[in-house]
């Protein structure tokens, strides 16, 4: 089976990311696709209704409803769903919650704080794969719940509350004892082209010079953008371009015309046109909006 090698913050945009998955069968939506894959953020897998079959590492085992495990950094993986799932008459449903951390957030504190030995020798060992079950797993089902609806510092504690509890938990065991080398591994094209995008969305960015990142066609790049990100390219181009104008308005007290051209547009009348679309008020509006509730 051949490894894509991927990353999911930069889809996310959130070093802590946790999401509620109610599906025909399961799969990630940044692949469009059950694949084989690894990644350098820490992930939890919670499956609330659901069975089939899972591989981590060279491990392959069957989960079912209640199945928790917690993987460490660049450790391929992948769930399935029972055949039964992909009938065409199906009525059966797959659920899950997925929480991902971004590890370099808490390397720094992990490094030099000693409280966190605990957490810090179980995320050495999380390479392994950790299958959480008991009153452990029963815990951390709640906590995953309640963080859905939660931001800022609370989501933070919250992350940090649940590694703590697999560090010290006696409910866990590891699924394999080492991992072996992988061969046939590929890395992702679309995280080099939004990483591309993010670091020259002040410039012009053609469809043609995003293919040549890519490394493919312009017909297949748009076939392969179309079916991971379920959006044309120029679609996701003007979405990020506003996401950087939203912030930039909110962040800096520069002219209007100052911040179309931060975001890649030669032409004030066109990108407040084009903000207007997407927020439904003009970006002036808009960064009034943000100082009225602010004060």
């Amino acid at each position: 089976m051949r490894l894509l090698q991927t990353e999911i913050t930069p889809f996310t945009n959130n070093n802590l990311h946790i999401e509620f998955r109610d599906q025909a069968y399961f799969f990630s939506p940044i692949h469009g696709r059950p694949c084989y894959h690894s990644h350098p953020e820490l992930e939890l897998v919670f499956i609330v209704e659901g069975y089939g079959k899972r591989i981590i590492g060279d491990k392959v085992s069957y989960y079912e409803s209640g199945d928790m495990v917690f993987i460490g950094p660049n450790v391929p993986h992948i769930w399935q769903s029972d055949p039964a799932f992909y009938k065409k008459d199906s009525t059966m449903r797959s659920k899950v919650i997925v929480m991902y951390i971004n590890p370099k957030i808490f390397e720094p504190m992990v490094a030099f704080a000693t409280e966190f030995d605990g957490v810090k020798d179980m995320l050495q060992h999380a390479a392994k794969g950790i299958n959480i079950f008991g009153e452990t797993r029963n815990s951390i089902s709640e906590k995953l719940k309640g963080l859905a609806t939660k931001s800022g510092f609370e989501k933070a504690i919250g992350f940090l509350q649940i590694l703590h509890i697999i560090s010290i938990s006696k409910d866990r065991n590891f699924i394999h004892d080492e991992l072996h080398p992988h061969g046939g591994q590929n890395s992702d094209r679309l995280i080099d082209v939004i990483k591309f995008i993010k670091e020259n969305i002040d410039k012009p960015i053609s469809l043609k010079k995003v293919a040549e990142v890519a490394c493919m066609t312009l017909p297949s790049f748009c076939r392969f953008f179309k079916s991971r990100t379920k959006m044309r390219f120029t679609q996701y181009l003007a979405d990020a371009r506003m996401t950087h104008a939203r912030k930039l308005l909110i962040e800096l007290d520069k002219p209007i015309s100052e911040i179309a051209f931060l975001c890649g547009y030669s032409s004030d009348s066109h990108f407040c046109k084009v903000f207007k679309h997407h927020t439904k008020q003009s970006p002036y509006q808009y960064k009034c909006s943000i100082n009225e509730s602010a004060n």
